[in-house]
């Protein structure tokens, strides 16, 4: 059966390196590919050991485009579509499939960052070209390009424009132009030849040039969320542009912050669809999260309904919603109840209400389990577990903020309702007391507790 197939050119030229930090980026790269093909059913194939060996006249960027369907044969590998993608990319965990937006067309993405090096080398090489006039609007980068079969021709074509005037193109690109090697002659060749394209936004599928465009940054004003724009919103991220020599260390800073992503454990998925309190502090953390996953996830409650007293933007509702049969999220703003609905939109379990716990008489679903993450007060908290038992007839109870460093009122409000036998603990969950988040904000007891 034919499949997909990335095509991963990762030739290490001994010469080059020091300059390439010995060229332990591939690592980072290759391990979000590989995940990534599993995931997307799609064949991985590297090209890790040149086709030529005289890599002065047949350098790498050369040989990854003009011997792929000669390289993919000799494999005997049975290909679909092909997608050629440069070891400086890490694909992110959750990419969509780009295969499926290609319409069967030589799809690309637009080079739109270095326009003075685009301009350059595209003077560079118009005289070889004839005078061609290049429509620089269409100009794209050679290190993501996906194409088939049909395109065969075009590729064989391609390879003997090389391999007839490859001392013109050597000369080009060291002694006149000096900038780039395949890129710029395969852009010339694509509109000589009348190729169609399809042009995919590049800052989505392929961000690169991380710094010009200022991707390393992150919101400052989400002081608690400082996951990278590059990480947040682009689905490729290509390390190019920076210098050379640092490339290692930024694909393994970049990968030591997302490689939890890269699982195919359905726990692990589901907490890495959400946010934590250590980056967003008004949701609940990932070991509270993963805690209510261990100890709900017994048969005995998966037929049980919960009601969440406060559910903010929706983070620990996703995980409520894959424990039990139904779960009726409530919140006094309009604004988190939306939020919740777009941080759940992939859950159909899920009634919304807006209501204010403190204020408002209770008007909820009868349900088995609550979560109460509503007001911080000693005796409004107080009041809340205690209407919790009458309303919910004696329900297991979820709180969190029992250690809140800043706020003692809650654990000292449980605290009390345990020694008047109210509520017993049946178990601390979440993280421990000296748990920070990037905002400063503590814990000085565990962060949350089933009672019931």
């Amino acid at each position: 059966m034919k499949k997909n197939v990335i095509w991963w050119p990762a030739v290490k030229v001994e010469e080059h390196k020091n300059k390439y930090g010995n060229y332990d980026y591939f690592d980072y790269s290759r391990k979000s590919w590989e995940y990534w093909c599993e995931k997307n059913d799609v064949l991985f194939v590297p090209f890790e050991k040149p086709i030529e060996d005289d890599l002065f006249k047949f350098r790498i960027n050369w040989q990854k485009a003009i011997f792929v369907f000669d390289e993919l044969e000799r494999r005997n590998i049975d290909y679909d579509q092909i997608a050629l993608v440069d070891s400086s990319v890490i694909v992110k965990w959750d990419c969509p499939n780009f295969f499926n937006l290609t319409d069967r067309k030589f799809t690309v993405t637009r080079e739109m960052d270095n326009l003075r090096w685009v301009k350059d080398s595209v003077d560079g090489y118009k005289e070889f070209f004839n005078g061609f006039e290049l429509d620089i609007s269409k100009y794209f980068r050679s290190g993501f390009m996906v194409f088939n079969e049909s395109h065969r021709d075009f590729f064989n074509s391609f390879k003997k424009l090389y391999l007839e005037n490859s001392d013109t193109f050597i000369e080009l690109q060291d002694k006149i132009v000096r900038k780039g090697n395949d890129q710029t002659p395969i852009n010339y060749w694509i509109q000589k030849n009348n190729v169609e394209l399809n042009l995919l936004p590049h800052t989505l599928w392929m961000c690169s040039h991380l710094h010009r465009k200022e991707m390393l940054g992150h919101n400052w004003q989400l002081d608690e969320d400082k996951t990278p724009f590059f990480i947040k919103y682009a689905n490729n991220w290509m390390f190019n542009g920076i210098p050379k020599e640092q490339r290692t260390e930024w694909m393994g800073k970049t990968w030591d912050l997302v490689k939890h992503n890269y699982t195919f454990d359905e726990t692990e998925i589901l907490l890495n669809s959400v946010r934590h309190k250590d980056n967003f502090r008004l949701s609940t953390s990932r070991r509270f999260k993963k805690d209510l996953i261990d100890f709900f996830s017994d048969d005995k409650y998966k037929n049980m309904s919960m009601v969440e007293l406060g559910c903010c933007q929706g983070d620990t509702t996703k995980i409520f919603s894959s424990l039990f049969k139904s779960v009726h999220a409530v919140d006094w703003k309009q604004e988190n109840i939306d939020s919740t609905k777009n941080t759940c939109k992939d859950c159909d379990n899920i009634t919304y209400q807006v209501s204010n716990v403190t204020e408002d008489e209770w008007d909820y679903p009868k349900a088995d389990v609550v979560f109460i993450d509503a007001s911080h007060d000693y005796p409004q908290v107080a009041l809340d577990i205690e209407k919790a038992i009458k309303y919910f007839e004696n329900p297991i109870i979820v709180m969190d903020d029992y250690g809140n460093s800043a706020n003692s009122n809650i654990r000292n409000s449980i605290d009390d309702k345990i020694k008047q036998n109210r509520v017993k603990i049946k178990k601390l969950i979440g993280e421990y007391s000296g748990f920070k988040t990037k905002s400063g904000w503590e814990m000085n007891d565990r962060e949350g507790v089933i009672l019931n």
